[in-house]
């Protein structure tokens, strides 16, 4: 309770840091722009949006982090505007001026509402303003009366003059988007002839534009519209209105001179340098390209044609023109560029851990080849080095670095699904891809050390844009756990809990992944992203091992190469919500659910599946490892659970040039989910709140364009494992930082 009163009090003083040191006396500052609607009929409200009229006023308030905090403005007010030294110019520069009330605006943004209200076909609405002054600042009140709508009546389309144009409309047009009785919208008559249009160019009218298409409406006394769908004829290019067929269908690939060989494959011309190698298998492409000759012109198989390429993920450019001939015939040239075969890369970096004082560096090699088979198979290898010098508690340990791991993949992706027919020629299913991997790693500790083998057969494939599916079929994971010190013996001896994560272990598991993400690249809008896996392990096994012969163990758990296989449920949600102002100011919330259970032939989660908290991508004031579980004290930093919850806010704001910067809290923990000898490990449901960690900081980011370096400075809020009244950590601006130094966003 003492913790929200705190956090409420500090969004009210910042909210209400509002100051007119740098306004003139006689200017208003713009805080609010409220929407009222009212309206005979309650269900017309539905079709207008309050969220698209704000967006078209002409003028804004200040941007309020949560619609609260006028953060940018409290920078920027904060500053003297009688001192103009490098501090005073430079809050100013991140900050955000005061929006002063212009009333010329004001009427423009209510000719704007206008205008929206009557493209949503409410002819006769009135717009009104109230003002509310106080204290130089205005809120404004957009008071909007609908009154009646207009209804589309009738819909005719048999006045269209060319014969031909009519007969494929009334043929191939089934589902009107302007339905009779419905509110009438000038959106839906522009995207009635954008659909006019799109059959047309798909029935052979390759000049064809919607810029053709007029409508002439006449309204009746009783408020509704006839539409009479017609095209234009004066000063219009005949050809506009004839069907054009496909001649020819060229495919030139990497020409960089004229002397060049020709090869036709399934009516296909394929026009390549005399002195290269074939970089990919025509065959292949042929069955790619949906535009055929002798075919009528149609979009459809064109954007089909570029959509199946470029979900090959292997050309760097493509490229579809077509050069007019005579009598209405079109060759269809597709220029393709293939990037360079072979690739490598190397990288290195270095790390260090300020509460710990752990010292890292790691490298590694990337190569493959993009075509290995010339069918845009893509053969991917990694090689990796870590080093660090980890603070133990074992004597005798003078060297740099004390842990060493060194890391093997290899890994193939055939640009195919290997299963079904039914889903591969689903013209539902994009960018399918089937994923082999095979990888290998040796860690030697002070403590430890452990060899891990890993081999996966796997599919990916997206069913729209924005999602994404990823199914595993085998994933086979060993961990070959080698020599323990002393030290991990006493801790084993006084945890019992901690057994099983320095055992052989045996993963046999297969994982669903779903993923959506509805980011636009090249435009700064709000978006989504939602992650679910679902993993099940041991099932099979377990259900053969009393007929096949397996052997079981003393702790009566079957075994296969005289190991016991785990037997596990995991799931885990991770969702992610993007609220961006501008290009560079975002407000991201994050939240994570993870949950595993073992049963049957396993008494725990193996160490490897599960969950853990803190680190440079999850509650930044704690190391990794080093939280929870619950409100048990860790000692030896192995600190895992069956179950992780967690939340993070983060705001991101230009600093400096290219470099960003943001503030952020983190808040959650880990917990058993079985008996655990940790005092404080185990969930419960009335209890678990009181054991969540909050940390806080501030951030830097560079942007070098094709990556982010970034140093997170995060301090304890409240720690679970805290004497203090309420977990509350003393003076958490004068506490021990940690220090995150990474690559990349957290999320």
């Amino acid at each position: 309770m003492v913790n929200k009163k705190i956090i409420l009090i500090m969004f009210l003083v910042l909210s209400a840091c509002y100051t007119t040191k740098h306004v003139n006396e006689n200017d208003l500052i713009l805080n609010k722009n409220k929407i009222s609607i009212t309206s005979d009929n309650s269900k017309l409200m539905k079709e207008i949006s309050k969220k698209e009229i704000k967006s078209i006023i002409k003028q804004k308030p200040n941007k309020k982090i949560f619609g609260i905090i006028p953060f940018h403005f409290f920078i920027f007010t904060s500053t003297n505007p009688n001192n103009n030294n490098w501090v005073n110019n430079y809050l100013r520069k991140i900050g955000e001026k005061p929006i002063i009330f212009e009333s010329t605006l004001l009427d423009k943004s209510i000719n704007q509402i206008q205008s929206y209200l009557e493209n949503k076909g409410y002819f006769t609405a009135k717009i009104d303003y109230v003002k509310k002054i106080k204290n130089q600042k205005i809120n404004l009140e957009y008071k909007i009366y609908t009154g009646d709508y207009y209804k589309v009546n009738e819909v005719n389309y048999n006045n269209i003059q060319n014969e031909q144009i009519k007969e494929i409309i009334l043929e191939k047009h089934n589902t009107s988007l302007l339905k009779k009785n419905e509110i009438f919208s000038f959106d839906k008559v522009n995207d009635e002839r954008v659909q006019l249009e799109k059959i047309l160019r798909n029935n052979g009218f390759y000049k064809f534009s919607k810029d053709l298409i007029f409508i002439e409406a006449d309204s009746t006394k009783n408020k509704k519209i006839d539409l009479d769908f017609k095209i234009k004829k004066v000063n219009v290019n005949p050809s506009s209105y004839e069907e054009f067929e496909i001649s020819k269908v060229n495919v030139k690939i990497n020409l960089e001179s004229n002397d060049n060989d020709t090869l036709t494959i399934d009516e296909i011309v394929f026009i390549q340098s005399k002195y290269s190698k074939e970089p990919i298998k025509k065959k292949l492409i042929s069955k790619l390209i949906e535009v055929k000759s002798n075919d009528k012109y149609s979009q459809k198989n064109i954007e089909e044609t570029y959509q199946n390429l470029s979900e090959l993920g292997f050309f760097k450019k493509i490229i579809i023109e077509f050069e007019e001939k005579e009598n209405n015939k079109l060759d269809c040239i597709i220029s393709l560029e293939t990037p360079i075969m072979m690739y490598y890369s190397l990288e290195a970096e270095a790390k260090r851990s300020a509460d710990e004082g752990n010292l890292g560096l790691s490298a590694y090699l990337q190569f493959g080849n993009k075509n290995l088979l010339k069918g845009a198979e893509n053969l991917n290898g990694k090689i990796k080095l870590s080093l660090e010098n980890r603070q133990t508690n074992l004597q005798n340990d003078e060297k740099i670095f004390n842990t060493q791991e060194i890391s093997y993949e290899l890994g193939l992706r055939l640009p195919k699904l290997l299963i079904p027919k039914s889903l591969t020629n689903n013209k539902k299913t994009l960018q399918p891809n089937t994923n082999i991997s095979f990888s290998f790693s040796q860690r030697r500790r002070p403590d430890f050390s452990s060899n891990v083998f890993n081999h996966k057969i796997g599919y990916s494939w997206n069913t729209s844009k924005n999602i994404n599916h990823q199914f595993n079929l085998i994933e086979l994971t060993f961990s070959d756990i080698g020599e323990i010190s002393s030290y991990i013996t006493n801790q084993i001896d006084e945890n019992p809990y901690l057994r099983e994560q320095f055992e052989d272990k045996f993963i046999p598991a297969m994982n669903y992944t779903f993923s959506f993400n509805n980011q636009r690249i090249y435009k700064t809008t709000n978006h989504t992203y939602f992650k679910a896996k679902a993993e099940l392990s041991g099932n099979l096994l377990y259900l053969i091992a009393p007929f096949g012969g397996f052997e079981m163990n003393s702790s009566g758990s079957y075994e296969i190469f005289n190991n016991s296989f785990s037997q596990y449920v995991k799931l885990n949600f991770d969702l992610r919500r993007y609220l961006n102002f501008t290009k560079e100011n975002s407000l991201i919330f994050r939240g994570f659910f993870g949950l595993g259970y073992s049963f049957l032939n396993s008494d725990e989660l193996p160490i490897q599946k599960q969950f853990f908290s803190g680190g440079v991508n999850s509650i930044r004031a704690w190391e990794a490892f080093s939280l929870g579980p619950g409100s048990s004290v860790s000692s030896n930093n192995y600190s895992t659970g069956d179950l992780k919850i967690e939340l993070n806010i983060e705001y991101r704001f230009p600093f400096f040039n290219s470099l960003k910067s943001a503030i952020f809290i983190d808040g959650g923990n880990i917990w058993s989910l079985k008996n655990d000898p940790r005092d404080g490990s185990k969930f419960e449901i009335n209890n678990f709140f009181n054991q969540v960690a909050f940390g806080t900081g501030v951030g830097f980011r560079y942007d070098f364009d094709f990556f982010v370096i970034r140093l997170d400075i995060a301090s304890k809020l409240i720690n679970p494992n805290s004497t203090n009244k309420n977990n509350l950590v003393q003076n958490p601006i004068k506490g021990n930082f940690r220090y995150n130094l990474a690559i990349g966003y957290p999320f």
